[in-house]
């Protein structure tokens, strides 16, 4: 698949991973009647009653993560031809991206942990990984923050050829700020960070469908093949 294609099909796809994110966060994640505090018999009970529903979590998170991906990558292809084939900054968008990922995919380990030990009733252990769940946001904070600054730098910088719209790269300096700041940083990964999935996927697509009506037929056969 060309990249034009790819582009195209960018505003669903942020869509999309923002719904599959939503839900393994959300929904599938349950809410608990137990905190940072509890006991393990506690918390163990809890994820014993809803085996079914912390598994699926693990794995819808686990799609979300591939789209992420997905997505990054065909942000930094972008972002490259935008800047002229200027590399540095896409590159630590997709590096960003890439650790993001990583740091979600620890936090999910633990997560695991959490609900194999809490089947075998290992209730320490189940204590110290329900501890860990609670505070384990900095892992998410970091990449997220480093994606949109690299991101945002990248828009406004490299301005070569066809750029993104400023206003783009302003909001995703001001998520990646936002995400410095203590407990604001929530409202940057329930906000931010999904505002910017959908917007600069529906901005490329935009870009890349306004482009293929510019071309003659010929050669947006050829680009599309």
């Amino acid at each position: 698949m060309s990249d034009e294609r790819v582009s195209r099909w960018m505003g669903p796809l942020g869509l999309l991973t923002v719904i599959v994110l939503f839900v393994g966060f959300g929904p599938l994640s349950g809410n608990g009647s137990y905190n940072e505090n509890s006991s393990g018999s506690v918390v163990a009970a809890w994820y014993n009653a809803h085996v079914a529903m912390s598994w699926a979590s693990m794995y819808v998170v686990g799609l979300g993560l591939a789209l992420i991906i997905l997505f990054v990558s065909q942000v930094r292809t972008v972002l490259r031809k935008a800047g002229g084939e200027q590399t540095f900054w896409p590159n630590v968008v997709f590096a960003a991206g890439i650790l993001l990922v990583a740091g979600v995919v620890l936090i999910g380990t633990f997560q695991v942990v959490l609900i194999l030990a809490a089947h075998n009733h290992e209730f320490a252990i189940v204590k110290f990984a329900n501890f860990f769940s609670d505070n384990n946001e900095l892992p998410i904070l970091f990449g997220i923050a480093l994606l949109m600054l690299a991101s945002g730098a990248a828009i406004l910088l490299n301005r070569s050829v066809e750029p993104l719209p400023r206003t783009l790269g302003w909001w995703s300096i001001l998520v990646g700020v936002v995400c410095c700041i203590g407990p604001l940083g929530f409202f940057a990964f329930l906000f931010g960070f999904p505002i910017w999935l959908i917007a600069t996927g529906f901005v490329i697509s935009t870009k890349a469908r306004r482009s293929a009506k510019a071309l003659p037929p010929e050669l947006v056969i050829s680009n599309l093949a």
